[in-house]
């Protein structure tokens, strides 16, 4: 059963705390969970303020719609946040 997993690096230049960054990438987490049924998690840069790496995972039985999922994903994020930007996306397969 084909899995694939990403890590997604975003850069928050607008956040000025860490509770302004948590706002915004819960809101990220919680949208791309229910939008897409993915597992999503922040991962890394927990401590920093403008620097946020968020986990997404995606199961199918198919891989086209595994990539496509995750193209989607980082289309959606560069979509509908315009205040945090995609600096890299590494792939987990």
């Amino acid at each position: 059963m084909p899995v694939k997993s990403v890590l997604v690096n975003l850069y928050l230049p607008t956040s000025h705390s860490l509770k302004n960054k948590r706002n915004i990438v819960q809101s990220i987490v919680k949208k791309l969970k229910n939008r897409y049924n993915a597992s999503v998690a922040e991962i890394n840069g927990l401590d920093k303020w403008q620097y946020a790496g968020v986990g997404i995972s995606v199961i199918s039985n198919d891989p086209i719609i595994i990539d496509k999922t995750h193209s989607e994903i980082i289309t959606f994020i560069e979509t509908n946040y315009s205040d945090v930007q995609v600096m890299d996306v590494q792939d987990y397969e």
